[in-house]
């Protein structure tokens, strides 16, 4: 599931950029040749660590701990619970992450062709062919869903339903066409979540509402600094990024607002859990929001700081993760 970039690798490589505040979407269309680029190579040849590398297992990672979340929130509602729910719940989320990755890199093999930085992935290099890829999309996502629908109803449809979200709404239908793709596709944050919620209680907590929620309000925050490190590849590529066709005042807005709700979230959200530890853990979540949205408020006039919110912003999911995490337990 491609809309987070690593939450377990610091480095700005999986970065979007920005272009001039006004730059028209006219001048982003991408030529007839290099639409082309990347969609007939065939596979020179593809070891065990191509295909590793092409699901992306960073990401995979970062939902698998977001799942994990909401298990052990789950967990410390209802006692003891069976250790295959949470391991069941984790397999699930890496297997239709890794399958997610299938499907976006298949959708986004033009795009990737393109922009020196995607280049030599996979699919546009050759090393991997369509038909492949087809072939192991499915099989991932088949196996995904399947040990999903046996963990009950509820984790396979949150889990549907944030696979759609992230190859449909936002690769497939939004991601070319709008720059609130990102907003739109951030739903596969909270969805990952309540379904590892969703496998070992029902229905689901406060905490894990309103956890699941900052993960999504995170999503635009990051990616948009991402995005501000990577326009002049995004804009080439005809990809409406926000920080590629918004004006400094509408992406100062949008990214303090969502830097906001995000720490309103995730501090209401560890406040909920209750004791005096989640007083404390809250209390410095909320100061480490105010210095991102500070951050974020000043990206569009400087670029600069791209680099330093994508490490902070990573590190805040991360943080506040772990915390629920210690909090619950």
């Amino acid at each position: 599931m491609t809309l987070y970039a690593s939450a377990w690798d610091l480095r700005p490589c999986f970065a979007l950029y920005s272009y001039p505040h006004d730059c028209r979407m006219a001048s982003l269309q991408v030529s007839p040749r290099r639409r082309t680029a990347g969609l007939q190579a065939e596979p020179s040849s593809a070891g065990l660590r191509t295909y590793l590398a092409f699901v992306k297992p960073h990401i995979d990672l970062t939902f698998v701990l977001v799942a994990f979340t909401g298990s052990v929130l789950a967990a410390a509602r209802t006692g003891a619970t069976p250790f295959w729910r949470f391991t069941g719940a984790a397999m699930a989320v890496a297997l239709l992450s890794a399958g997610a990755e299938c499907w976006t890199n298949l959708l986004d093999r033009d795009i990737d062709a393109v922009m020196a930085r995607t280049a030599r992935r996979a699919l546009p290099s050759g090393r991997i062919s369509t038909r492949s890829a087809v072939a192991l999309g499915a099989s991932l996502t088949g196996a995904g869903l399947g040990l999903a629908a046996a963990l009950g109803p509820i984790p396979l449809l949150f889990l549907a339903f944030a696979l759609l979200d992230n190859v449909v709404v936002y690769s497939a239908l939004t991601k070319r066409t709008t720059p609130w793709s990102i907003v739109l596709g951030s739903a596969v944050g909270p969805l990952t979540l309540w379904a590892g919620y969703g496998a070992v209680a029902v229905p689901v907590s406060l905490p894990a509402l309103l956890i699941g929620a900052m993960v999504a309000a995170w999503v635009p925050v990051h990616i948009w600094a991402i995005a501000t490190l990577y326009r002049e590849d995004y804009a080439a590529a005809g990809v409406p990024m926000a920080p590629v066709v918004w004006g400094h005042g509408k992406l100062a807005a949008a990214s303090s607002a969502s830097t906001l709700a995000m720490g309103a979230l995730a501090t209401g959200g560890l406040l909920s859990i209750g004791g005096r530890a989640a007083a404390l853990v809250g209390a410095a979540v909320a100061l480490l929001s105010v210095v991102i949205a500070g951050a974020a408020a000043l990206l569009a006039w400087r670029p600069g700081l791209a680099s330093l919110l994508v490490k902070l912003a990573t590190a805040y999911l991360v943080v506040v993760l772990i915390a629920a995490i210690g909090l619950a337990a």
